[in-house]
C-alpha cells in the first residue's frame, strides 16, 4: 500500500483559551502542532499509512510530541530526540473570527538541525508521497537532509508535495524565504499556497498570473487556498477547477490549511495518483471539494489535530 511521509517541524502550540491578544492571555492550552505533522495526521484519519521524520529535544515536550502522533497510528520511528536542542514551542492567541497571533520560541530547536544520516533507512516507492514545507528549511544542515530526503523519495518514482506555509517571523531575511521557496517549488509535483502566501512569493496579486509563475517552474499541479471563499485548482496542462467554499461556523482557522492538504493528499492516495498521471482523468473538482471540506470542518473545533475529522465527518461537510 502506498504512503505518505512527512518531514518537518514538530512543536508545541500553547494556544490561548478564550479570545485575547498574545499580550492579555493568561491562560494556555497545550496541543501537538506543526503544519506537516498536522497534514501527516489528517491523511492518516482519512485511511493512510504515514511515517514522520522530524527530531525533537530530549525533554517531555519532545516525548508528548511523539507520543500525539504514535497514538494517531503514525509510523513514528525517525521521530530523532537530541539532549543538545530544545523541542520548538509556539504561542498562539485567537481573535473573535478565529484569527491568530503567533509567538514562536524555536532559536535551539531540534528539528532545524537534523541531519541526512537520521533517514539513511527511510525508504520510498513507487506511488508514495512526500510532504514538506518551509518552517524547518531555514538552516542549512535542515535543508540538507530535506534535500537528501527529496533524492530519495524522486529515485523511487514517488510524488513530492510542498507547503510553503509562511512564517515571517521565522526568517532573518525575506528576501532569504521566497528565494528558499521558490528553490523548493522546483522539486515539487504538487504545491499548496494560500492566495497570499501566492503574491509573496511570485510578486502577482492576481491569481491566475501567480498560478502560472509556480505552474512555469515545474509544479504540475497547484492549490491556492482562499480562506473562507474556498480554494482553485491548477494543472499544468492549463486546466482549472475552482470550489467556492463551505459555510461553517468557525471558531478557529488553525491547521485549516493542513487539513486541506492532508484531505487532497489522501485522494491522491486513493486514486492511485502518481508521478506519470497526476495530470491525468482524475475528478479533480471531487479531490478539491473534498479538501475543502477537509479544511472547513477542522475551523468547527479549537486545535488543529483536535480538530481534524474522519472521512465520515468530513463527507457531512455542506449537507
Amino acid at each position: 500500500m502506498s504512503k505518505l511521509v512527512c518531514m518537518g517541524e514538530l512543536l508545541i502550540d500553547f494556544q490561548s483559551k478564550g479570545t485575547a491578544t498574545l499580550k492579555n492571555t493568561d491562560e494556555f492550552v497545550k496541543k501537538a502542532g506543526g503544519a506537516p505533522a498536522n497534514v501527516c495526521v489528517q491523511a492518516k484519519r482519512l485511511g493512510c499509512d504515514c511515517m514522520y521524520l522530524s527530531q525533537v529535544g530530549g525533554d517531555a515536550f519532545g516525548e508528548f510530541l511523539i507520543d500525539t502522533l504514535a497514538g494517531e497510528g503514525i509510523n513514528t520511528e525517525f521521530i530523532r530526540k537530541n539532549n543538545n536542542y530544545d523541542t520548538s514551542l509556539a504561542f498562539v492567541s485567537f481573535g473573535v473570527g478565529g484569527e491568530r497571533q503567533f509567538a514562536f520560541y524555536r532559536k535551539t530547536a531540534a528539528d532545524l538541525y537534523f541531519t541526512s544520516e537520521q533517514f539513511e533507512e527511510v525508504v520510498f516507492s513507487r506511488g508514495d508521497i512526500f510532504e514538506f514545507g518551509s518552517v524547518a528549511l531555514s538552516t542549512e544542515e535542515a535543508r540538507t537532509a530535506h534535500d537528501y530526503v527529496i533524492d530519495k523519495a524522486k529515485k523511487a518514482g514517488s510524488l513530492v508535495c510542498f507547503d510553503p506555509n509562511l512564517r515571517f517571523n521565522l526568517w532573518k531575511d525575506r528576501y532569504e524565504l521566497k528565494k528558499v521557496v521558490l528553490s523548493y517549488a522546483k522539486a515539487a509535483d504538487v504545491m499548496k499556497v494560500g492566495d497570499d502566501e501566492l503574491a509573496f512569493i511570485t510578486g502577482e496579486s492576481d491569481i491566475n498570473t501567480g498560478a502560472k509563475a509556480i505552474l512555469d517552474v515545474g509544479v504540475k499541479m497547484l492549490a491556492v487556498t482562499r480562506g473562507a471563499h474556498g480554494a482553485k485548482l491548477y494543472l499544468a496542462d492549463g486546466r482549472t477547477f475552482d470550489c467556492k467554499g463551505f459555510k461553517v461556523k468557525a471558531v478557529d482557522t488553525t491547521g485549516a490549511g493542513d487539513s486541506f492538504f492532508g484531505g487532497l493528499i489522501a485522494e491522491l492516495i486513493r486514486l492511485g495518483a502518481g508521478t506519470n498521471n497526476i495530470v491525468g482523468e482524475f475528478d479533480y473538482d471531487g479531490i478539491l471539494e473534498f479538501a475543502c471540506k477537509c479544511g472547513s470542518y477542522t475551523t468547527t473545533g479549537y486545535g488543529a489535530i483536535a480538530a481534524m475529522g474522519n472521512r465520515q465527518n468530513i463527507l457531512k461537510v455542506g449537507k
